[in-house]
């Protein structure tokens, strides 16, 4: 890399020419996002999630997509619902490194062509990219402050300090391991950048190339930055040995799938005896395995290459067990949580079957697709109609004999249910994602009905006070928590049953009023329709 500085007016020429003949453009200016939202492939709740980001990080907008964005983070292509970012065509902050992608590129005082040349880059030039003014970066570079066109300028993982050398060549790899304890793998080369991993001694790592003080490194299939310190070459703790692929199932009951070679590392998964994965290799007595795409380590106590007894599974991983949907517009996903993509959306009394399960959530096949489906709405007794069974409620709860209601109280409740297994996220007020207030919110808005923000808010400011043995469909039933009166709310929608944003685990869910959680935190009742 080299950088030219006060080059002839031939150089000036030469920028002005390379602008006007340049590629579309490359961004429309940067954004914040106002809270924890998650980064995704598309530009919809359906698509999958590439990385969760918290509150206020800086993302480069390129374009929008209807109701979302498309972006950059840390070099990464993705997309952030509008409903969680603010969008600015001047923005401040730390974008990454930006890398010189042409020959000649001008390096200008101010966010125009019109602006004087300071000086020009030739390919490989990096660079701290500290602003965004429409379709121009602010760039620092050895001291220096000037803008270039992103046209010509491809932004890679955020760097803690501008560089005036490139990086070592990805060309080449080198065999390594983790030297220390409860050592970070982190998205950029910088503390000040998000964790991916925790790694102890002698986890095995690939070296691709090297940032200032910071080593970037593979463990796991996990691409990230490591402080040099705690990396040393050689065939101490070579990669993983990596031997011919072959069929490894877990043994045991919820085992943790990570992203290294240790316990220390992240969770990826939690998975019971019988789930099959394809063991690529061995490390410091781990597995690495492939599962639905996903790499990571299993302890070896807890994987056997032989298919365990169908006893020690709560399903057996051939045959097993013949299940039905329970409840409506119920979610199959690609994995066991609300943020994993979306594989269908079936109806109540749909046949499955039942091959494990991961925490909350069942692992099942539906008409040959694979996926998981949260427990709530599986059962092996089959539907006696359309409609969702009732369950009865528990010895000593008040028991409703309420009317159906009115159309609009109906069409609430069918609103409601069409967000069924959508996630829940704090403060969220949209598919992207719902807190109890905000989902009732956002389903009374939908047919045309406005109230307060907050839980506790509704419950002493809108509506009128109902019994709860005289509950109809659309009323809002309250509930208290350890730390307020009133901390949770939810729609009920009859049958002694309530739908509601639950968890962060569980997302959107029915829940039903006489169980005995819910039979303790009942606070009481509004609706909101007269």
């Amino acid at each position: 890399m080299k950088k030219n500085w006060f080059r002839s007016g031939l150089t000036a020429v030469l920028c002005a020419v390379m602008l006007a003949t340049g590629v579309s453009a490359a961004s429309i200016g940067g954004g914040t996002t106002t809270t924890d939202v998650n980064l995704r492939n598309g530009a919809s709740i359906s698509n999958g999630i590439i990385v969760t980001l918290p509150a206020n990080t800086k993302v480069v907008v390129e374009e929008k997509a209807g109701d979302w964005y498309k972006v950059v983070y840390n070099g990464t292509e993705g997309y952030i619902s509008g409903d969680y970012l603010t969008v600015s065509q001047d923005a401040s902050g730390n974008f990454g490194t930006g890398t010189i992608t042409a020959t000649s590129v001008c390096f200008r005082s101010g966010a125009s062509t019109g602006d004087s040349v300071i000086g020009s880059f030739d390919p490989g030039a990096t660079m701290k990219v500290t602003g965004v003014k429409g379709n121009w970066y602010q760039v620092d570079y050895n001291g220096t402050t000037g803008y270039v066109s992103a046209d010509y300028l491809k932004l890679s993982g955020a760097s803690g300090a501008s560089s005036s050398a490139a990086p070592a060549s990805s060309g080449t790899s080198a065999s390594g391991s983790v030297k220390g304890d409860y050592v970070r793998l982190r998205s950029g080369a910088g503390t000040g950048y998000s964790i991916l991993g925790t790694y102890n001694n002698g986890t095995a790592l690939t070296i691709t190339g090297t940032e200032g003080d910071w080593s970037k490194v593979t463990i796991g299939g996990v691409s990230g930055y490591m402080s040099s310190e705690y990396v040393t070459t050689g065939s101490a703790q070579s990669a993983p040995a990596q031997t011919a692929s072959q069929t490894g199932y877990i043994n045991g009951t919820e085992v943790r799938m990570r992203s290294g070679a240790g316990t220390t590392t992240s969770i990826l998964g939690v998975y019971n005896t019988g789930t099959e994965m394809t063991i690529t290799g061995e490390s410091n007595g781990w597995y690495a395995v492939t599962y639905n795409g996903t790499n990571g380590y299993v302890c070896k106590d807890y994987m056997t290459t032989s298919k365990p007894a169908a006893a020690a599974s709560a399903a057996s991983a051939s045959s097993g067990t013949d299940g039905y949907i329970k409840g409506d517009y119920v979610r199959l996903r690609s994995g066991a949580g609300t943020t994993y993509s979306i594989l269908g959306m079936y109806n109540n009394g749909t046949p499955l079957t039942i091959t494990g399960t991961s925490g909350d959530w069942s692992s099942v096949t539906i008409n040959g697709k694979q996926g998981y489906v949260c427990s709530l709405y599986v059962t092996t007794t089959k539907a006696a109609s359309p409609a969702p069974a009732a369950a009865p409620a528990e010895t000593g709860s008040t028991t409703t004999t309420e009317s159906t209601g009115s159309s609009i109280q109906q069409t609430i409740v069918a609103t409601a249910k069409k967000y069924l297994g959508y996630p829940y996220v704090y403060g969220g007020m949209s598919p992207s994602g719902f807190d109890c207030s905000g989902f009732v919110n956002y389903v009374y808005k939908q047919c045309g009905y406005s109230m307060n923000r907050v839980a506790s808010a509704i419950y002493y400011n809108n509506g009128t006070y109902v019994e709860k043995a005289n509950l109809q469909p659309g009323d809002l039933v309250f509930f208290s928590n350890s730390s307020e009166h009133v901390g949770h709310v939810g729609i009920y929608i009859g049958s002694n049953q309530f739908i509601h944003a639950s968890t962060s685990t569980v997302g959107v869910i029915i829940s039903d009023l006489g169980s005995s959680y819910y039979i303790q935190h009942y606070v009481g009742a509004k609706r909101i329709i007269q």
